[in-house]
């Protein structure tokens, strides 16, 4: 059995589909500031205890140095050691939009949990380990094969070295004189 049947068989017995993730594009929220500036944090929205930060030309993530932005929009934002410590809304249209996407996310999510709920989610690490095992397994039965390969061939090279020393010796005359 070859490893890839073998890794397969384990695979089959423990129902382990793998699928090809796709990179999902993390969306950070974004804002311009007063002074047009644009600011980004790696959350979905600009809240309480969120860092953010400014990206510069290199793709670098600068924390947005302490003190208080006011957006475009007219919220405020106070930061203090590169977070959020307070946001003052301005404007209730994000909030709203907000709102309605995280509804729409809410009538999804049951979808996806009756999906994992059916399905026994591994780890990298378990089917890494359960790899692992596989070519352990493999190892451990072509060593087994070579061992029992190593004694044949011993015990075949012993027969035949004893076939040859019992093999009757002929007796040599003396040549025959063809010319006379």
């Amino acid at each position: 059995m070859t490893l890839k049947e073998r890794i397969s068989e384990i695979f089959d017995k423990y129902s382990v589909q793998l699928e090809v993730e796709e990179k999902t594009e993390v969306k950070f929220a974004t804002a311009t500031l007063e002074s047009g500036q644009e600011i980004q944090t790696d959350a979905e929205a600009f809240a309480v205890g969120v860092s953010v930060f400014v990206v510069n030309d290199e793709g670098e993530q600068i924390p947005l140095p302490d003190g208080d932005y006011t957006l475009a929009d007219g919220s405020m934002l106070v930061v203090s050691e590169g977070a959020i410590v307070e946001v003052n809304e301005g404007s209730t249209e994000p909030e709203v939009e907000a709102e309605e996407d995280k509804e729409e996310e809410m009538s999804e999510e049951p979808k996806a949990e009756e999906v994992e709920a059916s399905q026994e989610v591994l780890t990298r690490e378990e089917v890494a380990g359960m790899i692992a095992e596989a070519i352990e397994a493999t190892k451990a039965e072509f060593s087994s094969q070579i061992e029992e390969r190593d004694a044949k061939i011993t015990e075949l090279s012993k027969q035949a070295t004893k076939s040859l020393s019992r093999a009757p010796k002929m007796e040599v005359k003396a040549p025959v004189d063809l010319k006379s």
